[in-house]
C-alpha cells in the first residue's frame, strides 16, 4: 500500500472508529481519533455507548478480520480472562422445540465483555506512532471546499470553546446517534430516506461472578425468542474468566424487569433451567440494567450520487442492527477490512461505501425478516414466505446436526444465508413438516 503524507481524521473513537483508525496508520501519516466522551483509564463505561452494559458478540468472520488486525489480540485477550470457544460444542442452543444438537464445528469465538475488548484494542491503536486522540469534543458539521470534505468542526464540551481540524480524508464512526445525515444536509447533500424496522425486543442484564459449585459444562447457553409464539428467552455467558453475564431478552412487548424479585422470576419462566439457577445461586457483580428500542436502520449513503470527496461513513453511523443478532462489531470489523482494500481504487469514498452496502445487506435482510415476525402490519408474500421457511427451519434443529452446523455457519457470517436452501436442508424441512 503507497504510503501519503497526508493527515486523517477519525470522528469517533468507538470500536469502529479504532478499527478505522488502525488501517488509516498504514497509509497516512497522521491519524487523529476526535472523540466526544473523555477517554480515560480503567473500566468505567462510557456514556456514548451505554450498551456496553450488555453482552456483545464478535461473530466468528469478525474475530477473523479482528486478528488480521491485530496479530496476537485473541491471546492477549485470554490472558485477561477472555474464554475461546467452539461455538458448536461449547455453546448450548434451545430453539423452540428443543435443544440443538452440541458438535463440534471448528469456529473459534472469545467471550469478552464489551469494555475489555474495546480497551485492549485502543491500547494497542494509541500505541502507534501516527495516531493521536483529542477527546471532549463535540463535532457538529463538516468543512468543505468545493465538493470535498476537508474537515470537521466543533467545540470542547467542557470549555465551549471551538475546535476545527484540517485534514485530506474524514471518517465519520460515531456510532448509532451520528448525525451525519444533518451535516451531509447542510452542505447540499440529500440522503435518501432511512430505512428502520422496529425489533419489538429488550434486554434486561446483570453481571455475576462465576460459582463454581453449579459445575457447568458449557461456556454459553441461551434460548431464543421466536415470533410468533415464544416472546422470552435469556443467555448466560461466561466472560473475562470468572464472570457470568445474564441477560433476559423480552419480545412482542414483554420486557424483563429491573428489581432483584422481578428479575429472578422472569428467569425463572424459561425452558433453560441453567439462566434461573446462576440468578439465584451466584453472587450478583452489577446493578441491572435494561436496554430497549432495539430496532435496525439503514442510512443509504451507497446511493447518494453527490457523495463528497474526502468523506467515509462506516459502522453504526452507516448500519445499525437489532444488537440481538450480534452484528454490530463484525460489521465495523468488515468495514475497517474493506477500507483496507479500497483505499488505493480511484475515487475510493463512493467505491468504499457500495462495497460496505453489499456486506451489510445480508445480515441486514436475515436480521430484519426475523423482527417482521412480531409485526402486526400486514407483510409482503416475500416475507411471509422466509418467515415460514425460518419456523419450519428451527422445528427441525432439534436432533439434526447437519442443520443446525449450516445455520451456526451462517449466523456467524462464515457461509451466506443461501447454504440453508440447500437441498438437503430443504428435504429436512420438508420431512419434518409430515414428520409433525
Amino acid at each position: 500500500m503507497q504510503k501519503r503524507t497526508q493527515h486523517a481524521i477519525v470522528v469517533g473513537a468507538g470500536f469502529a472508529g479504532l478499527l478505522a483508525a488502525r488501517v488509516l496508520s498504514e497509509r497516512y501519516d497522521r491519524v487523529t481519533l476526535v472523540e466526544r466522551d473523555r477517554i480515560e483509564t480503567g473500566t468505567a463505561h462510557r456514556s456514548g455507548v451505554p450498551q456496553a452494559h450488555h453482552p456483545h458478540a464478535l461473530l466468528a468472520r469478525g474475530a477473523q478480520v479482528l486478528e488480521g488486525l491485530f496479530p496476537g489480540l485473541r491471546a492477549e485477550l485470554g490472558e485477561a480472562g477472555a474464554v475461546v470457544a467452539d461455538v458448536g460444542s461449547e455453546f448450548m442452543s434451545r430453539a423452540p422445540r428443543g435443544w440443538a444438537p452440541r458438535d463440534e464445528i471448528g469456529l473459534l469465538v472469545q467471550s469478552v465483555t464489551r469494555i475489555t475488548l474495546e480497551q485492549a484494542v485502543r491500547r494497542r491503536v494509541l500505541a502507534l506512532p501516527q495516531v493521536s486522540i483529542v477527546d471532549g469534543v463535540q463535532v457538529d458539521e463538516l468543512v468543505t471546499s468545493g465538493d470535498r470534505v476537508v474537515g470537521v468542526s466543533g467545540r470542547h464540551r467542557a470549555t465551549k470553546t471551538s475546535f476545527e481540524a484540517h485534514a485530506d480524508l474524514v471518517v465519520v464512526a460515531s456510532g448509532r446517534t451520528s448525525r451525519l445525515v444533518d451535516w451531509l444536509k447542510a452542505i447540499d447533500v440529500h440522503c435518501p430516506p432511512r430505512m428502520e424496522v422496529d425489533g419489538h425486543l429488550a434486554y434486561t442484564s446483570r453481571l455475576y461472578h462465576v460459582n463454581d459449585a453449579l459445575n457447568f459444562d458449557w461456556v454459553t447457553i441461551y434460548e431464543i425468542t421466536h415470533a410468533p409464539e415464544t416472546k422470552r428467552g435469556g443467555a448466560v455467558s461466561t466472560v473475562d474468566g470468572r464472570r457470568w453475564f445474564v441477560t433476559l431478552f423480552g419480545a412482542g412487548g414483554d420486557v424483563a424487569p429491573t428489581d432483584e424479585a422481578g428479575f429472578i422470576e422472569y428467569a425463572g419462566t424459561l425452558e433453560c433451567r441453567e439462566v434461573a439457577d446462576v440468578v439465584k445461586n451466584a453472587e450478583p457483580a452489577s446493578p441491572i440494567y435494561r436496554f430497549a428500542n432495539l430496532g435496525s436502520s439503514w442510512n443509504r449513503f451507497d446511493k447518494v450520487r453527490n457523495w463528497p470527496r474526502g468523506l467515509i461513513a462506516l459502522g453504526d453511523t452507516v448500519c445499525t442492527m437489532n444488537p440481538v443478532y450480534g452484528h454490530g462489531m463484525t460489521l465495523a470489523a468488515l468495514g475497517a477490512d474493506i477500507l483496507r482494500r479500497t483505499l488505493d481504487k480511484q475515487r475510493f469514498e463512493r467505491r468504499f461505501q457500495r462495497r460496505l452496502a453489499r456486506v451489510v445487506g445480508v445480515p441486514w435482510l436475515t436480521a430484519t425478516v426475523t423482527d417482521l415476525g412480531w409485526s402486526d402490519e400486514k407483510l409482503s408474500l416475500p416475507v411471509r414466505l422466509q418467515l415460514w421457511y425460518g419456523r419450519r427451519l428451527f422445528d427441525v434443529v432439534p436432533g439434526n446436526a447437519h442443520v443446525y452446523r449450516r445455520f451456526i455457519r451462517v449466523s456467524q457470517m462464515v457461509d451466506h444465508p443461501a447454504t440453508l436452501f440447500h437441498p438437503s436442508v430443504v428435504a429436512t424441512v420438508v420431512r419434518g413438516l409430515f414428520s409433525r
